[in-house]
């Protein structure tokens, strides 16, 4: 098992990437461990694709093994999301950045893409877009989750 220090720097490594980001959605949303076989239906990733990501989590310890049980005679593994840890990964105003299209901006002489880090009051004026548009995404997804089970 990584080190703390090394698990901290593993976290700093850590690019975004959309079957990540699902996974560990999907675990903060089901708030109990849950295997990478639940996770693969849940996210319609692969297997193999979830396995290997849950590993990068767990090396980065973003997700710990919760408990394992055995089933067909096999030992399945249940992970759980580190809270302290995850948020380091896993920064909603990172995020909003991302679909907003601006995690990299053309810099410097050449105009390659660099990474733009937000600073304090960029972070101030993001969480206040955030929190205006968290409770207008939550009513949208509520309601079509409505529609879904009648439908």
């Amino acid at each position: 098992m990584a080190s703390a220090r090394e698990q901290q720097k593993r976290r700093k490594t850590l690019r975004p990437h959309p079957a990540r980001d699902q996974i560990v959605d999907a675990m903060r949303s089901y708030g109990q461990p849950i295997s990478p076989t639940r996770l693969a239906e849940v996210t319609s990733n692969t297997l193999g694709s979830v396995a290997y990501h849950v590993r990068t989590l767990l090396a980065a310890g973003v997700v710990e093994l919760a408990e394992e049980g055995r089933v067909r005679g096999a030992v399945e593994h249940f992970y759980a999301l580190v809270p302290e840890n995850e948020s380091e990964i896993n920064d909603p105003l990172v995020g909003l950045q991302k679909l907003c299209g601006v995690l990299t901006l053309p810099t410097g002489e050449n105009g390659y893409p660099q990474p733009v880090p937000l600073d304090p009051e960029a972070r101030a004026q993001m969480q206040k877009i955030l929190d205006a548009m968290r409770p207008k995404v939550q009513r949208i997804v509520r309601e079509t989750a409505k529609r879904a089970a009648t439908g």
